[in-house]
């Protein structure tokens, strides 16, 4: 058999050398197999800890922004309303509203105070990183005549 690692092609078994000069280093050992199967199983973890933050983050951003959406809806909907209107009664108003698939819970309530104002809050029923009801976002305006 003839170990051709090197440049050189050595034969493994010659008479007349002594068979320590003629040894090479033609494979792994144990040691070395084991040290870098290590490194690679903490790389691939690495990596799928990665893939699975990713995807949270990416759910946590989605439902940001709805919940932007729907407060700016809510929003404009309070602006376009005429001060006459009984939605301006100092009584708080809740809606549960679903957007693709995902159960979002809005609410607003007014302030009695001079100047009035109007807090509206958005909560998702379930949080993509923490599986509860979470506040995801509060908007605070000041109510005049002309929003």
């Amino acid at each position: 058999m003839i170990c051709s690692r090197s440049r050189f092609t050595v034969p493994l078994a010659l008479p007349l050398v002594p068979v320590s000069t003629l040894k090479t280093n033609c494979g792994f050992t144990l040691i070395e197999v084991l040290m870098a199967a290590g490194v690679l199983t903490c790389g691939l973890v690495a990596v799928a800890y990665l893939f699975s933050f990713a995807i949270r983050t990416n759910a946590a951003n989605r439902q940001m922004a709805v919940a932007t959406t729907l407060i700016y809806e809510k929003m404009e909907e309070l602006r376009a309303t005429s001060f006459t209107d009984p939605i301006w009664a100092n009584t708080p108003g809740t809606e549960t509203l679903i957007v693709s698939g995902e159960q979002f819970v809005r609410t607003w309530e007014f302030g009695s105070n001079v100047p009035r104002t109007v807090t509206v809050i958005v909560y998702a029923e379930t949080n993509a990183l923490t599986r509860r009801r979470t506040e995801l976002i509060r908007i605070t305006t000041l109510v005049s005549p002309t929003f």
